[in-house]
């Protein structure tokens, strides 16, 4: 029995077996020919003839030629594919290399490049040649117009003899993740310089800040201010004293509420108020992060989906990821939200609310977590839906807003436009490493790609 499980097995490795990277399957596409020459060889053993010889010999050395070149093929191609940037926003160009490695004596005549990746707009599929014993490399690129999380592969190979006898298949399941962001833009001056620090003090509205080991730069000493701050080093070149500024630390959490009920919102693709919705959240949470906050974003209060407050540049990622795969559901009612935010929310912490709604159904809850411990610390960014194609303004609900005492500050679709450098230029997103061990977030330009 171990002798018929050994052949049947090396039987089975003439046309199905695995490799370190792709599973790879040799079958037969012209089954006429097979029955042609099992015909034949009848008819030699029956009623042995030249034309029944001469035609067995022939497709004998004519399957045993196509099967040689597939196996070649099958042993000695082999593919990859290299994607540059994993991480891209909205606007970005995603580059990839695709890879073919001939190592054998025979051309590759053929081959065909069957995708399996998610990203919108974008594969490898094609057909591609190969001469023997080379390397053919393509550059491939699109655009990124859609934000969300996608795999590229897993992708399949056919490959076939010069006769069209046998097809090889090689399944690939390498898999890489893309991640693309939403972009950010340039902020109104009424948005861009809310709770900005200045100097080494934090606004009124947040608790002194705690001092930290990250001093920022120096500045003249002021009486009264402790000694153990004096930067000597400074103090010595300058000959007067300078004290070290230090990075403050977030004493006040900044939560982020945009608005995913998805009928409220208006417009398709990216102009809608859906998308300029997580554009305008992603921007704000660049900014409140830039200014040393805490910064958190709550989708669905019942469902605790949200991303929890953390400070630091790198905690863009975790929110920009999050934006990247939140989408609007029927189920997700602001005003439930609101209600159920003080379950996660802390009645110290400040609410920015940015949803495209006019509906005076929310407003009563807004008020609600206004009051308090939080008393002015709720704000509403307001996108106007007469602009996004409704039928009213929202000039009359933000004035209603204001006057309940809740800042609101009103956008225009038109105002919601990327910054410079983001649509329309090829651009990456980099990780900077300090020398005091700190991480910072950066966008850094590439070369056009070509190709």
């Amino acid at each position: 029995m171990t002798i018929y499980l050994r052949i049947a097995h090396r039987v089975k490795k003439l046309w199905r077996w695995s490799r370190a990277d792709a599973d790879v399957i040799i079958t037969l596409r012209q089954r006429a020919v097979l029955i042609a020459w099992l015909v034949l060889g009848v008819g030699c053993v029956l009623q042995p003839t030249a034309f029944a010889f001469t035609g067995f010999v022939a497709l004998s050395v004519l399957l045993l030629l196509s099967y040689l070149w597939a196996r070649a093929m099958a042993l000695r191609v082999s593919s990859s594919r290299t994607l540059h940037y994993t991480a891209v926003q909205v606007g970005d160009e995603l580059e990839e290399m695709l890879m073919l490695e001939n190592r054998s004596r025979l051309p590759v005549v053929w081959a065909e490049f069957v995708d399996r990746s998610t990203a919108p707009g974008y594969s490898i599929g094609g057909v591609r040649v190969a001469g023997r014993r080379t390397v053919e490399r393509w550059r491939l690129h699109a655009t990124c117009s859609q934000r969300g999380v996608y795999s590229l592969g897993p992708w399949d190979i056919r490959l076939g003899d010069p006769f069209g006898l046998f097809e090889v298949r090689q399944a690939y399941r390498q898999q890489t993740e893309i991640v693309v962001y939403p972009p950010l833009i340039a902020l109104p001056p009424e948005l861009a310089q809310h709770r900005r620090t200045v100097g080494d003090r934090l606004p009124l509205r947040q608790p002194l800040a705690a001092e930290t080991i990250n001093a920022t730069t120096t500045r003249p000493y002021v009486l009264g201010d402790s000694l153990h701050r004096v930067h000597w080093r400074t103090t010595a070149r300058h000959d007067d004293l300078f004290v070290k500024v230090f990075d403050p630390e977030a004493a006040s959490t900044m939560w982020l509420l945009p608005d995913l009920d998805a009928g409220v919102h208006l417009g398709e693709g990216n102009d809608s108020s859906l998308e300029k919705m997580i554009i305008v959240v992603a921007s704000l949470a660049s900014q409140l992060l830039n200014d040393h906050l805490a910064v958190g974003v709550l989708f669905d209060a019942a469902r605790a989906d949200a991303v929890l407050p953390q400070t630091g540049a790198a905690h863009l990622w975790t929110i920009l990821r999050a934006l990247a795969l939140v989408q609007p559901s029927e189920s997700r009612s602001l005003v439930e939200t609101l209600m159920g935010a003080p379950s996660i929310v802390s009645r110290r912490d400040s609410i920015v609310i940015v949803t495209p709604s006019i509906d005076p159904a929310w407003v009563s809850a807004a008020r609600h977590l206004a009051s308090g411990p939080r008393a002015d610390g709720v704000e509403v960014v307001l996108l106007d839906p007469a602009s996004f194609g409704g039928a009213s303004g929202a000039g009359a609900f933000a004035t209603v807003l204001i006057e309940q005492g809740i800042a609101t500050h009103l956008m225009q679709r038109e105002d919601i436009q990327p910054a410079a450098g983001t649509y329309g230029a090829v651009r990456r997103w980099e990780f900077k490493t300090l020398g005091t061990g700190r991480v910072a977030v950066r966008q850094t330009p590439r070369a056009a790609v070509t190709g």
